[in-house]
C-alpha cells in the first residue's frame, strides 16, 4: 500500500476562499486567545479554578490558530507547500494533541461546573487551584502521549492500515486504532459531558426555582446570591462554549467514519474545514458577551494600563455582575 496521494490540484474559487477564511480565522484566533491568555494571568483576581481552565483552553487554541492555521490555510492554494511525508505526519500529530487537549479542558470545565452546581458545598474543597492546575498538566501529558501512539503505528508496516488523502497529504489510520480512536478521544468524552450537563441543568433549574420563591427573604443576604448568581452566569456561558464545540466538532468526526467519501467533494471537505477551525477562533467573543470582567481587562490590556499599574492593584470587579 502507498503512503502518497495524488498531486492533481487545481486552483479554484473554493480554495481561494478557504484560505481568505482560514487566514482571517488565524488572526482572530491568536489575538482573541492571547487577549485571555494575558488577561487570566496578568490579574491575580482572575486566578480561580474555573478562568485557569479557560486559560488552559484558550492556550490550546491560541496554538491552533499560530502553527496549524497558517499552514492550512497556505495548504488550501498550494498542494505542494506541504508534501514531505514526515512533515504531513508531525503535522497531523500536532493538529491531534492540540485537538485532544481542547477536548480534556472542554470535559474538565463540564466536571467544574457539575461540583460548582450540583455540590456547591464540597466545590471550594474539590476544585482548589493546586488540584485544577495538576489536572490541566495531566490533561496535557495525556494528549501529548496518547497521539503519538497512532504516529508509531504503522509507519514502516502498512499492513492493516488506511490511507486517508486529506489535501494531498497521506494520513495513515490504523484499522484497529481507528475505530477505537472515535471511542475513547469523541464518544466516551462526549457522553460523559452530556450526562454532565443534563445532571447540572436539572439542578439549576430546580435551584432557579427555590431562589425566585425565596429571593425576598435573602435580600439581605447578599454575599450568597451574589456568589450563586455569578455561578449561574459562569455555568450558562460555559455550557454556551461546550454547545459550540460540539456544533464545531460533532460534522468532523461523523466525517472521519466515512472518510473516502467526504474526500471526493472538495467542497465539503472545505465547509468541515471551516467550522473546525472556528471553533478555536469563536470562544473569545463568547467571553467578550457574557463577562463583564474580560471586557474591563481587555481595555486595561490594550490601553497599557497593565504596565503602568500594578495589577494586583486593579479591581476588575467594581460591582456584582
Amino acid at each position: 500500500m502507498s503512503l502518497f496521494c495524488s498531486l492533481d490540484f487545481h486552483l479554484t474559487y473554493v480554495n481561494v476562499f478557504l484560505f481568505l477564511y482560514i487566514s482571517a480565522v488565524s488572526v482572530l484566533t491568536v489575538f482573541g486567545n492571547l487577549l485571555v491568555i494575558i488577561s487570566i494571568t496578568a490579574f491575580k483576581q482572575l486566578h480561580t479554578p474555573t478562568n485557569l481552565l479557560i486559560l488552559s483552553l484558550a492556550l490550546s487554541d491560541f496554538l491552533v490558530g499560530i502553527c496549524v492555521m497558517p499552514v492550512e490555510s497556505l495548504r488550501s492554494i498550494n498542494s505542494c507547500f506541504y508534501m514531505r511525508k514526515s512533515h504531513c505526519r508531525i503535522f497531523h500529530v500536532i493538529m491531534s494533541v492540540l485537538g485532544s487537549a481542547s477536548l480534556i479542558n472542554i470535559m474538565l470545565v463540564a466536571i467544574d461546573r457539575y461540583f460548582a452546581v450540583c455540590e456547591p458545598l464540597m466545590y471550594m474543597s474539590k476544585m482548589t487551584i493546586r488540584k485544577t492546575l495538576m489536572c490541566i498538566s495531566l490533561g496535557w501529558t495525556v494528549s501529548f502521549c496518547y497521539n503519538l501512539v497512532p504516529m508509531n503505528l504503522g509507519n514502516t508496516n502498512l499492513t492493516g492500515t488506511t490511507v486517508f488523502c486529506l489535501r494531498e497529504c497521506a494520513v495513515a489510520v490504523s484499522n484497529a486504532w481507528g475505530p477505537a480512536d472515535l471511542i475513547v478521544s469523541f464518544i466516551a468524552p462526549c457522553t460523559v459531558m452530556v450526562i454532565l450537563y443534563i445532571r447540572i441543568l436539572t439542578v439549576a433549574l430546580r435551584q432557579a426555582k427555590a431562589i425566585s420563591i425565596t429571593s425576598k427573604k435573602m435580600a439581605s443576604q447578599k454575599n450568597p446570591k451574589s456568589f450563586r448568581k455569578s455561578e449561574v452566569k459562569a455555568t450558562k456561558t460555559l455550557s454556551i462554549i461546550v454547545f459550540v464545540y460540539f456544533m464545531c466538532w460533532v460534522p468532523w468526526y461523523i466525517s472521519m467514519l466515512n472518510m473516502k467519501q467526504f474526500q471526493k467533494s472538495s467542497v465539503l471537505l472545505s465547509a468541515l474545514l471551516c467550522l473546525f477551525y472556528t471553533n478555536s477562533c469563536i470562544n473569545p467573543f463568547i467571553y467578550a458577551i457574557s463577562y463583564p470582567w474580560f471586557k474591563r481587562s481587555v481595555k486595561l490590556v490594550l490601553s497599557l494600563k497593565i504596565v503602568q499599574t500594578a495589577t494586583n492593584q486593579m479591581n476588575l470587579f467594581p460591582e456584582d455582575c
